[in-house]
């Protein structure tokens, strides 16, 4: 039997989630302190022991942040962003299973028909109903906001119709879409974001309200702190057992080691460095996990700039697995992904232009280092630092950028449905594959993509996601108990998570 012991991550997964359990967060660079409560144990007049009080605060390490928090946006897209949204908006299903917290029922009518009936004490934290109008300013938004993720599902709405003061919530589709349970996830509050304008930039310092266990008291960039406390206004079963969630940058792979030593962070959940699971797996009592993601960063070539051929040759002339250790940083716990080969002679080459944004570390230094490469061939080109919108809608010969894998229709459709892909790509037979998978009428099939990218030389993948996640089992203060969630998310998370 293999033996591989996963550490707990930055935030409770879906299914935790369901069963309340929240995540650390991480502590104060300067200082750092961590509120507790000491766990006591009252006598009831029966002579039973009642429960164990909650720890306060909870510390999580994470990376610096970029970007904004809409979880709906590419552009933001990152292991933070979800682990927050996942804590703080409502979303109709948690995995594959009904959300019962925020939907009383859901009903496929007929192959175009989907109706959610909204729990009647759902509220935002402003004591706001969720209604139907989040449903439609969701759809509305993403199917107007370029870079926005699952467009092409939600372009497929014909109608929303509600009924029953906003908890009917009848969702109309111009055909049959397999996975409608991926959509609706992390609904926003629609009646404190107004206008598509601002969909891109309203989440950016702050998410206005909640619909979740807990809720976003601040974000502070200066500092690099988010801390979130919990929603006094959830109706559900399970609310938070923990005050406060605080996640912290972490910027050195020492900080980490310290941090997790001194019981100052309790959890991280980071990008890799040269020298951090080192670091971490000499801490006492911290098990340590090195994981990938569903992200990976990619060339991607504009179809309508260059011609096949040009594409493919272009391909022949990036190095992957250099390009992915400068984009990393690294040379450890490196996810390279890998290399495509073209067999094609060089045809001519315009001057390019390639795209990467500001933000995105790992992008510009690969998007420079493959620069390099093409002059080592005699190609010119030229880095444009710009947001991922605006080289969507540019006339940028290629972007490099983290994208999410396809691994579901939904996501195979926003990667090559026409209007909406990076690539630009629209051919008629791609359009007619793509609908019948998003129908379920030819099933998803992940090893599709490789060999089309490997005919079109669209898109070249780089560098696979990688999380270093470190838990710290033994200095890290309160007892097991009072853990979010009790002894399921400490000792009894450790029996329960071992891969067979």
């Amino acid at each position: 039997m293999r033996l591989s012991v996963r550490v707990l991550s930055v935030v409770a997964s879906a299914s935790l989630l369901v069963a309340c359990q929240a995540n650390p967060g991480p502590a104060p660079v300067e200082e750092p302190t961590i509120t507790t409560t000491a766990t006591t144990t009252a006598t009831t007049t029966a002579g039973e022991e009642a429960p164990a009080q909650d720890r306060e605060t909870i510390s999580v390490g994470v990376d610096p942040f970029r970007n904004g928090f809409n979880p709906h946006l590419l552009a933001d897209d990152s292991a933070l962003v979800r682990d927050i949204a996942s804590l703080v908006l409502p979303s109709a299903f948690v995995g594959n299973q009904m959300n019962t917290d925020l939907l009383d029922n859901v009903e496929q009518i007929d192959a175009t028909t989907v109706r959610y009936t909204i729990a009647q004490e759902a509220q935002w934290s402003d004591g706001t109903p969720i209604t139907g109008s989040d449903f439609e300013f969701l759809r509305r938004s993403i199917t107007s906001t370029t870079g926005a993720i699952n467009e092409t599902a939600y372009k497929a709405i014909s109608v929303i119709n509600t009924s029953g003061g906003g908890k009917t919530v009848e969702v109309v589709f111009d055909q049959p879409i397999a996975d409608w349970q991926l959509l609706f996830r992390n609904l926003l509050p629609s009646h404190l974001i107004s206008g598509n304008s601002t969909f891109q930039t309203a989440l950016y310092d702050s998410i206005p309200a909640a619909g979740g266990r807990y809720m976003v008291r601040s974000i502070d960039r200066g500092r690099g702190i988010i801390t979130l406390s919990r929603n006094d206004r959830f109706w559900g079963d399970n609310p938070a057992h923990v005050e406060v969630l605080s996640f912290h940058s972490v910027n050195s792979s020492s900080r980490a080691g310290e941090y997790l030593r001194t019981g100052q962070s309790s959890f991280m959940n980071l990008t890799p460095r040269e020298t951090l699971v080192d670091t971490l797996n000499l801490v006492p009592d911290t098990e340590v996990r090195v994981s990938d993601t569903e992200r990976t960063l990619e060339l991607v070539f504009n179809a309508e700039a260059l011609a096949p051929q040009q594409r493919a040759y272009l391909a022949t002339l990036i190095d992957v697995p250099l390009a992915a250790r400068l984009a990393g940083g690294r040379s450890s716990n490196l996810s390279v992904a890998q290399t495509m080969e073209f067999g094609v002679d060089k045809p001519e080459i315009p001057e390019l232009r390639i795209a990467a944004d500001p933000a995105d570390d790992a992008g510009l230094a690969a998007a420079r280092a493959y620069v390099d490469m093409l002059a080592r061939d005699g190609i010119q080109a030229q880095v444009v630092t710009t947001d991922l919108p605006s080289a969507m809608e540019g006339d940028f010969e290629a972007i490099i950028t983290w994208t999410q894998n396809a691994t579901n229709s939904v996501t195979l459709s926003d990667r090559y449905a026409c209007g909406v892909n990076l690539a630009k790509w629209c051919a008629d037979d791609t359009t007619e594959y793509i609908n019948s998978v998003l129908a379920g009428d030819i099933a998803f099939d992940p090893s599709w993509e490789q060999s089309f990218n490997q005919a079109n030389a669209l898109r070249i993948p780089i560098l696979h996601e990688s999380r270093v996640e470190a838990k710290n089992n033994g200095i890290v203060g309160p007892t097991d108990e009072s853990w979010p969630g009790g002894i399921a998310s400490a000792s009894q998370w450790r029996k329960n998570d071992l891969a067979q």
